[in-house]
């Protein structure tokens, strides 16, 4: 699939970025308003605001940490705006999703934790499915390499380097993070005596490993001013090191002192 499907007018076309986007928010959503424990927290319309809220601020959130750490990349600030071109850091999205949902329960008298885990159950699936999106735009290429299952970007408009025998990345992504819903669905239907807020501990935990893991093998990285600054790591693993870290204080804190919530 090309990065740019059908050209509409000047800078508006059809990115290939963007339907895989729109196909993962759609399954995402038809999962959530099927979700019986959700729908005993919140009504549709609260669910479909939830929904838009989250969405919005994991995109401000998502372009908001990857301009921090790669505006050198970016040839006119006018591409700042450019999303449906690639661009959006997962673990800025993940924060800014968060922040704004949790601000939006307490406004509105509704259990955050518990609508939280149930909207990060489905996250890894949407995260897994927009992957593939990033492929056919070229953004979060991978290294070099000869193996076998290199892939190689010929297409001009590909964020990618051209001609280059490349890890395909996202692919890797795509694959963690799939297993990393299958987990979360194991846990959730598993574990019937789960507390509040561990499913979102540990879908973070999940998602900051698959990111910090697969940053190795990333050709697009950005390290810190300072080479003495966490090492050989890159800026995105070492926030994926502290959401690690929060998520796994969190998890222990409510497995610890947390009741199960029986409500759901």
């Amino acid at each position: 699939m090309p990065p740019i499907l059908l050209h509409i007018y000047g800078p508006f076309a059809i990115h290939s970025f963007g339907v895989m986007i729109a196909l993962g928010v759609i399954i995402m959503l038809h999962l959530l308003h099927r979700d019986k424990k959700l729908n005993k927290l919140v009504s549709q319309d609260q669910l479909t605001t939830i929904f838009q809220i989250g969405f919005i601020a994991g995109i401000v959130g998502g372009r908001a940490w990857f301009l921090m750490t790669s505006w050198s990349t970016l040839d006119h600030w006018t591409d700042a705006f450019m999303v449906w071109s690639g661009g959006l850091s997962i673990l800025g999205a993940i924060i800014g999703c968060i922040s704004a949902l949790t601000i939006y329960c307490a406004t509105n008298a509704i259990h955050q934790l518990c609508v939280l885990d149930r909207i990060a159950l489905y996250t890894p699936l949407l995260q897994s499915i927009s992957r593939f999106g990033c492929f056919f735009a070229g953004c979060c290429f991978g290294q070099e390499t000869n193996l076998p299952w290199a892939i190689v970007y010929t297409n001009a408009d590909s964020l990618a380097p051209l001609c280059v025998h490349l890890h395909p990345t996202q692919i890797y992504s795509s694959i963690l993070l799939a297993v990393s819903f299958i987990m979360l669905l194991c846990f959730d239907t598993l574990y019937r005596h789960q507390k509040p807020g561990q499913i979102l501990a540990l879908y973070i935990m999940l998602t900051s490993l698959e990111r910090f893991l697969i940053d190795f093998l990333r050709g697009d990285r950005e390290f810190f001013a300072d080479p003495t600054l966490f090492g050989i790591l890159s800026i995105q693993q070492a926030l994926a090191l502290c959401m690690f870290a929060g998520a796994l204080v969190m998890m222990i804190f409510i497995s610890i002192y947390k009741k199960t919530d029986e409500s759901i």
